[in-house]
């Protein structure tokens, strides 16, 4: 038997849920959550685990772009600084998004090595908490203690209390959010060289209230560009009237609410069948034009399609993208693309309203079978208040990838390590990180205070457990994967699939799904 399933066998015995659940756990990967959070019913750990003599290894699983040959030269330059600090040393594993799912979630079910693990409200926190995945970090009866308490001080001084409450399970954090902006409404980047040669000006860009509004404007681009295609899309939905996700685990094309208030300040908490809504299949009708005309191009619906390398390369128009506000998000993506002719702007199709999503949509888990919770831990606090690793995490090594400028901003020798991973929004503490020169010296500043004026979506703080529905879920889930992309880019034509899909997502339990979000989201509105 391995040594982490060892240890995970010697926790059980001291009090922890069943040796058996552990084992399926660890063996192969779960085919849906059983279990509530190990920690819920664990008696208090006398102690920390100690510290090893010997300097450790912490095997952290970023998503991102994917891999590069500068990773090594980065965590060279990290462990260097950080082994004398907490006797421990990083490896990175930068897994594509494409590949997140097979790659590093199936790992972490597996149990292989892994001691600090990404994870967001819509990206699997809720599901591998549920799974017992994740350690609790702030829980005195947990297997580890209340680690952020003992070793996460630089986190707590540095996060707003709204982000640690924010993104709790039961009063129980699984992981650390990012300290970055709350608000991040749905809208469009827009290319501003092709902008130029059509004549579509920052008041145009202010007139774009639907994609109807649009229509004109692509027509030029392509005329402008006929090899190209105008309107780059997977799918996402700029002008959503709904929030990115309700239900965690579920996705928020199919089940949702409205975004934001009428007029008078009412919210309507319905939970709606998202692909049954007139708006939607006028999206999905509109979508499947433009695909015809040419305007998307013709690999769109594939699930293989990336839309980043026409971005990057400058071959497109318009491109749908959640935001920050002030032109941040547009800055943060020429500044990844490794294009310094790129220019982009923004253009806003959502109100400004705060959702769980995004309270919870950039964290640090540390794994429930890592041998080295106290050093995962330490290092993730260096992520909050050091801002010597903050940057060299960011942008790479000092005088290789990047050289500061005397106005303190950084210029970007070699973006290869900063295009490889997410992004600065998933790297500890943005009030840290420096800025590149082709951002606003203020831009973390503003992205902070972004916030400020925006409104609390009525059901922030809404968590969803999937394990009552998990296999409906599953049947729901393999049908809206084979078909929901190609509905999302025209790349079939809706007047025929759609009444097939609905029919198709009811067959496999849609309605129970739906069912068991509406009966969850009242028994919290009840409690809250």
């Amino acid at each position: 038997m391995s040594k982490k399933l060892s240890r995970r066998e010697f926790l059980r015995i001291a009090g922890m849920a069943t040796l058996g659940g552990v084992l399926v756990a660890c063996t192969k990967p779960t085919a849906e959550p059983t279990t509530a959070p190990a920690a819920t019913a664990v008696p208090k750990a006398t102690e920390a685990p100690a510290a090893p003599a010997e300097t450790v290894v912490l095997d952290y699983y970023i998503v991102g772009a994917g891999d590069t040959d500068q990773r090594s030269l980065v965590e060279d330059a990290i462990n260097e600084y950080i082994e004398p600090l907490i006797g421990a040393n990083v490896v990175f594993h930068v897994i594509g998004w494409g590949d997140w799912a097979s790659k590093s979630v199936t790992g972490i079910q597996a149990g292989e090595k892994m001691d600090v693990f990404f994870t967001a409200d819509w990206y699997y926190y809720m599901q591998l908490t549920t799974e017992g995945l994740f350690t609790p970090l702030n829980d005195d009866n947990g297997p580890n203690g209340n680690l952020l308490e003992q070793y996460g001080q630089g986190i707590l001084s540095s996060l707003n209390p709204a982000f640690v409450t924010g993104t709790q399970i039961d009063g129980v954090n699984y992981a650390v959010p990012t300290n970055k902006e709350l608000t991040v409404p749905e809208g469009f980047l827009y290319n501003v060289a092709l902008a130029e040669e059509i004549g579509f000006t920052e008041a145009d860009a202010a007139k774009i209230k639907s994609y109807r509004d649009m229509e004109p404007w692509l027509e030029k681009a392509k005329a402008a560009r006929p090899d190209e295609y105008p309107y780059l899309t997977d799918g996402r939905d700029g002008f959503s009237p709904w929030p990115q996700d309700l239900a965690s685990g579920v996705n928020g094309q199919l089940v949702n609410m409205k975004i934001a208030p009428d007029a008078s300040g009412a919210w309507d908490e319905t939970i709606l069948s998202i692909m049954e809504q007139d708006v939607t299949k006028e999206r999905l009708m509109i979508m499947h034009e433009w695909y015809t005309k040419g305007w998307i191009h013709p690999d769109a619906g594939l699930s293989t399609f990336d839309t980043s390398q026409y971005l990057n390369a400058g071959n497109f128009f318009i491109e749908p993208m959640p935001l920050k506000g002030n032109n941040i998000k547009a800055q943060e993506m020429m500044n990844a693309s490794g294009n310094a002719d790129l220019r982009l702007k923004e253009i806003y199709g959502q109100p400004k309203v705060n959702i769980t999503t995004h309270a919870g949509g950039s964290m640090l888990a540390i794994p429930a079978m890592s041998e080295y919770p106290v050093q995962a831990m330490k290092y993730i606090n260096l992520l909050h208040s050091d801002p010597k690793v903050v940057n060299m995490q960011l942008f790479g090594v000092e005088g290789v990838h990047w050289e500061k400028e005397a106005d303190g901003r950084v210029n970007l020798i070699n973006s290869a390590w900063y295009s490889a991973h997410a992004g600065a929004w998933t790297v500890g503490n943005t009030m840290l990180q420096l800025v590149t020169n082709k951002e606003d010296p203020d831009k973390n500043k503003m992205l902070i205070e972004y916030s400020n004026d925006a409104i609390d979506h009525v059901a922030l703080g809404f968590r969803f457990r999937t394990e009552p529905i998990a296999a409906e879920l599953t049947a729901v889930n393999a049908v809206s994967d084979g078909m929901m992309r190609a509905l999302q880019t025209g790349y079939v034509d809706p007047a025929v699939e759609l009444p097939k899909f609905i029919a198709d997502l009811k067959a496999a339990g849609f309605d129970t799904v739906k069912a068991e979000v509406e009966k969850q989201y009242a028994e919290w509105k009840a409690k809250k």
